[in-house]
């Protein structure tokens, strides 16, 4: 049997343009509450099924960190989306395996630069990375190791290479600000979006944010 669902009423609205990217630098810039790592997981759930013999490389800064964020929103994700029985989902190897084709979602940490600049793939490409909390990546030349490594290799006209980073507003001397939204080429794609395109929050969480406008407007 069939499921069919509507994706703007799973997705909701604010990244329209986001979801549709295909260049090579995919940068999110989002505050609090803004569910961007909610869509970023959904985007990825959805691309690897959509796009047979790509897979996703995640990516934050310490390994141990993905099983209560990365790994737990892609399997929000994939529940979201009325999936979950196609997914197989492990933590010993930390992987997700789409069933029927063997696509694979691998998770590493830039606190072993080489293991992950080494990383590859059995079957298809490893053509996407996602870099969660990317504002944690003190080093760029760490984030050059992997840019240089991941996605690598000739892929075919259906499939195209992507690395998408997601973080929280940064400090204003952070390497991330200077090299994708100070001095951006055609390669790159930025977006900064707040929790005002989040219609999923309520009354209780808006009001959180509104007290802080007036109550202390440069965090806000």
């Amino acid at each position: 049997m069939k499921t069919e669902i509507y994706l703007p009423q799973i997705i909701g609205r604010g990244y329209g343009k986001y979801w549709n990217d295909k260049n090579r630098y995919r940068v999110l810039k989002g505050g609090k509450g803004s569910k961007k790592s909610a869509t970023t997981a959904l985007n990825y759930i959805y691309r690897l099924m959509k796009y047979p013999g790509s897979n996703l490389l995640v990516v934050r800064q310490v390994m141990n960190t993905h099983r209560d964020s990365t790994f737990a929103q892609l399997k929000w994700a994939q529940e979201r989306l009325g999936v979950t029985h196609l997914w197989k989902n492990t933590v010993s190897p930390m992987e997700m395996t789409y069933m029927p084709t063997g696509q694979k979602i691998i998770f590493r940490g830039f606190d072993d630069v080489l293991k992950l600049a080494s990383t590859t793939v059995s079957d298809g490409y490893l053509c996407f990375v996602w870099i969660e909390e990317a504002f944690e990546i003190a080093s760029e030349a760490d984030f050059d190791k992997l840019d240089l490594s991941v996605p690598r290799g000739a892929i075919p006209d259906t499939l195209f290479k992507q690395t998408t980073l997601t973080f929280n507003p940064w400090s204003e001397t952070h390497w991330l600000k200077k090299r994708f939204f100070d001095n951006p080429d055609e390669r790159i794609s930025a977006y900064t979006t707040t929790y005002l395109c989040n219609e999923f929050l309520d009354e209780a969480d808006r009001a959180v944010f509104e007290r802080m406008k007036i109550e202390n407007p440069r965090k806000y």
